[in-house]
C-alpha cells in the first residue's frame, strides 16, 4: 500500500520511501520533487518490498523524471535486485534507515558497536510502525496475553535499551512518554539522542556523493554494494 504526497509543480525527480520518515523528508520539498510513501509493513517482509518498490519504479521510470530516489537503505537485502530501465536510481548507502534518523551511517555503527541491544524509537516509527507495547497488543488479541508474553520476551530477548531519537518535527514529548513506558513495560533502560537530517536534506537535494549508489539505467542493486560501510 503507498500514499502520495503533495504533487510537486513541473517535478524532476520522485522519492519512494518508507511512512516513517515522511515528516522528516517532506521538509525538504522544493517544488521539484514528488513522494511516494510506502506502508511500515514492508520491513516485517523482506521478500516483498523489493516487489512493490519495483512496480513503482516501473511506473515512475515511463513518467517525466530525470532520476527515482528510494528513501529506504539494504533493509536485509529487500532492495536487492530492484533496478530501473529507463532512469538513474539514487540511494543511501546504509544497511538501515536508522541511519537516516542519526545522520550517518558511521552514528549507526558506532551505536551498534558500543550498544548492540539497542531498540530505536523515532516520531514516524511511533506513529506509524511498531513499538513493544503494539507488538504485544497485536500478540495478546491473536493468541492471548500468556502467549504474546513469551512471543515477545523472545523476540526482546537481546535488547538492553530504548533509545528514542528526537527528529524534531513535532512536539517530542509525547513520543518521549510513550518511549519510556515501552522500556518500563520491558524493563530495560532509557536514553534519548538527537537526530540529524543531514541524509534525508543531501537525500531530497543532493549531491549524491560517498553516502550515496547514484545507478544507471538497467543497473540492479547489489548487496555486495553495501559492503565495507
Amino acid at each position: 500500500m503507498s500514499q502520495i504526497f503533495k504533487k510537486a509543480c513541473h517535478p524532476k525527480l520522485i522519492v519512494l520511501a518508507c511512512s516513517v520518515m515522511e515528516k522528516e523528508i517532506v521538509k525538504f520539498q522544493n517544488g521539484r520533487v514528488e513522494f511516494k510513501f510506502f506502508d511500515y509493513g514492508l520491513h516485517r517482509t523482506p521478500e516483498n518490498m523489493g516487489k512493490a518498490l519495483q512496480i513503482e519504479i516501473d511506473q515512475a521510470s515511463e513518467e517525466n523524471y530525470d532520476g527515482i530516489i528510494l528513501g529506504y537503505g539494504l533493509c536485509s537485502n529487500g532492495i536487492v535486485g530492484v533496478h530501473s530501465k529507463k532512469k538513474r536510481l539514487i540511494i543511501p548507502r546504509i544497511h538501515d534507515c536508522i541511519s537516516l534518523f542519526l545522520g550517518s551511517s558511521k552514528s549507526y555503527e558506532e551505536q551498534a558497536k558500543q550498544h548492540p541491544g539497542t531498540y530505536y524509537l523515532t516520531p514516524g516509527w511511533i506513529e506509524k510502525g511498531e513499538t513493544p507495547i503494539s507488538k504485544f497488543n497485536s500478540y495478546a488479541q491473536s493468541y492471548g496475553e500468556e502467549t504474546a508474553r513469551w512471543v515477545l520476551h523472545e523476540e526482546m530477548k537481546n535488547y538492553t535499551r530504548i533509545v528514542f531519537i528526537d527528529t524534531g518535527v513535532n512536539d517530542s514529548e509525547p513520543y518521549r512518554k510513550i518511549s519510556r513506558q515501552n522500556a518500563k513495560f520491558l524493563g530495560i533502560s532509557y536514553e534519548e539522542m538527537k537526530g540529524s537530517s543531514k541524509l534525508f536534506k543531501d537525500l531530497v537535494m543532493g549531491p549524491w556523493r560517498k553516502d550515496f549508489l547514484i545507478l544507471p539505467k538497467g543497473k540492479s542493486v547489489e548487496q555486495e554494494m553495501f559492503l565495507d560501510l
